[in-house]
Order: C-alpha cells, then sequence, then structure tokens
C-alpha cells in the first residue's frame, strides 16, 4: 500500500519583514514618481508612464516574495521539503529518505545540534511546535531540518524510521 501525506505551513511574518516591505513599497513609489516626473520635463511622458508602471510592477512583485510557505510530502518514505514564494514559484529545498534519518524530536531552547552538521529551514516561524529531524543526506552529509509538521505527519514518518530510532523514540514517550 502507497503512503501519501501532504502538509502546508505558512510562514509568519516578523517585524523586519513588514518594515521590508513597506520600505519596498515607498522606495517603488518614489523611484516611479521621479521616473515618471523625469521624463515628463524631457516631453517623452508616454515612456516614463511605461517605467512608472514598470517600477511599480516591480515594487509588488518583490513585497509579495516576503509571502512564503513550506509544503512537506511524504511518499513511501521520501519526504521533500519545498519552499512556495508567493504562491508563484516553488523552490525543492531538500529531499531526504526517512530510513536515513539518525534522529527525530521537538526542537526547544535546551535542544543541542551538532553545529558542523547542515540546516534546513522550514518552520513556521513562530518557535512553537518546531521539531528537528536529523538525517545523514547524500549531498549535505549530516543534516539537521526544523520544521513544522503537524500530529499527524508525525505518526506517518515513524513508521519510516529506522527501527533503532523507532524503539528509542518509544522509550521516550
Amino acid at each position: 500500500m502507497d503512503v501519501y501525506k501532504e502538509q502546508n505551513v505558512v510562514r509568519a511574518q516578523t517585524g523586519n519583514d513588514r518594515f521590508a516591505k513597506i520600505a519596498v513599497l515607498v522606495i517603488g513609489l518614489i523611484v516611479a514618481f521621479g521616473l515618471f516626473f523625469l521624463t515628463s520635463s524631457f516631453g517623452v511622458g508616454g515612456l516614463g508612464l511605461i517605467l512608472a508602471g514598470g517600477a511599480l510592477f516591480l515594487a509588488y512583485y518583490m513585497t509579495t516574495s516576503f509571502d512564503n510557505e513550506y509544503e512537506y510530502l511524504l511518499t513511501n518514505g521520501e519526504m521533500d521539503f519545498d519552499k512556495i514564494i508567493a504562491q508563484r514559484s516553488r523552490k525543492r529545498l531538500i529531499t531526504v529518505n526517512l530510513n536515513t534519518a539518525k534522529e527525530f524530536g521537538e526542537f526547544t531552547a535546551d535542544t543541542e545540534l551538532d553545529e558542523s552538521a547542515s540546516y534546513v529551514y522550514a518552520d513556521d516561524n513562530t518557535n512553537e511546535n518546531v521539531w528537528y529531524l536529523r538525517v545523514d543526506h547524500k549531498e549535505l552529509g549530516d543534516t539537521y531540518i526544523l520544521f513544522t509538521p503537524d500530529e499527524e505527519m508525525r505518526e506517518v514518518m515513524m513508521k519510516f524510521f529506522p527501527r533503532q530510532l523507532q524503539a528509542e523514540l518509544k522509550r521516550q514517550g
């Protein structure tokens, strides 16, 4: 029987994200008005209108690029972590086989992770219900993935972990 589970997690906006969005919009407006008035003074107002429209579109495009979400896709023991940017583009962050998992647990302030390992961040940015998955990745080597799986996703993932890790997690409760 094939196993398929999908979960989408919207990344929460930070104060820095909101500030950057406002800054980009303000700069876009200034550039648009500047281009329009500059070209109008040379008698080519039509070109200025086109350039101003382009500057406003670019500002809009850049501000929506801060709207991200992550998709976790589990298919028969292989898990994909994708970043979806403004619902217009998708970037594969990492693909892992869960049978290479070394550790799995809830990430807290007391959690000690190996500093020399690679890290992939795919959590919702709220610092709540963040879990880590440590795997041996074929390209990145020892890798920690920080993400925000729901309870159902965690239960399905557990079925594909190596037996030793499954037993260790059951002992921990």
